[in-house]
């Protein structure tokens, strides 16, 4: 876990499912994922940030949303002081809500709280209200740290909810008729991507030629509908190699994959690690 110094370590509440830490965090924590999700609020303009394949410099006005299972890394010139909230992830996924509206509630890594589109209450200052609570003695903590955490993602959700809204009133009939194809489209793929899907049958269940598919789903979605499948199985790869019991093998066929060589290959293309590096990285949620 990420070392704090001695002006306010970071502990763990072993009973509780939300974890809460503040401190002045040594200038680099290497690579690493978990399980539980973690949020991440920089408290000064010197921290970088790598999430994925993708690295962000990160200003005191913004807040990182970490997937369980995505790997990141933080790196800072000097020691600074950083707020970093945990909580298990299955906490939140029992909610209809948060299942119904994830894309909503996640769909961006990084938070900006100057964001000209306004914000119902400050999400950073929720966190730092949840690092108050976590530290004190108040009656009911984890029911009042979980009441702030929903606050958190009912403030965000509402935000992006403002945002989309106002995309879609500038859209055309045409291009909102294509939404409610591509919206079964995504949910047929979503319940399949381990089973051989055929761009062939997709089309024509979209009633679009193999060529006008490809190219509006490559609009909707930046990638292509392979490496969208692709990615769908090496997201429920990382979710399996949390299993010791599961060989890497077993790990590739029931994650989609024909063969070990190019389950292999795949998911080092995305994850810049092979499956095997990717588990012994693991870094289980305390307590």
């Amino acid at each position: 876990m990420i070392k704090a110094d001695l002006s306010e370590p970071m502990y763990f509440e072993h009973d509780m499912s939300i974890n809460v830490s503040y401190g002045h965090y040594y200038s680099h924590f290497p690579t690493h994922w978990h399980s539980y999700m973690e949020i991440v609020a920089p408290l000064s303009n010197d921290m970088t940030m790598t999430l994925g394949n993708e690295t962000y410099t990160l200003t005191k006005n913004q807040i990182v949303l970490v997937p369980p299972r995505s790997l990141h890394s933080l790196t800072k010139k000097s020691p600074v002081p950083c707020l970093v909230l945990q909580f298990s992830n299955m906490l939140l996924p029992q909610l209809h809500d948060f299942i119904a509206h994830r894309q909503l509630l996640c769909c961006q890594p990084v938070i900006d709280v100057t964001d000209p589109a306004p914000f119902t209450d400050n999400p950073l200052d929720i966190l730092v209200k949840m690092k108050g609570l976590f530290y004190s003695d108040i009656s009911f903590k984890e029911m009042r740290l979980y009441e702030a955490l929903l606050h958190f993602f009912i403030v965000i959700g509402e935000h992006n909810y403002q945002i989309e809204n106002s995309l879609s009133a500038q859209k055309t009939p045409q291009q909102k008729a294509y939404d409610r194809k591509f919206d079964g489209i995504t949910e047929y793929i979503n319940e399949h991507y381990t089973e051989q899907i055929s761009l062939e049958d997709l089309a024509a269940f979209a009633g679009f030629s193999k060529y006008h598919f490809s190219r509006i789903f490559k609009e909707y979605y930046q990638m292509s509908l392979p490496e969208y499948i692709t990615s769908l199985r090496v997201s429920r790869a990382t979710e399996l190699l949390e299993n010791p019991e599961l060989s890497i093998m077993d790990v590739a066929l029931q994650s989609g994959f024909s063969s070990l060589p190019s389950f292999n290959r795949t998911f080092k293309q995305i994850n810049n690690c092979t499956p095997s590096q990717f588990r012994k990285m693991f870094d289980h949620f305390p307590g």
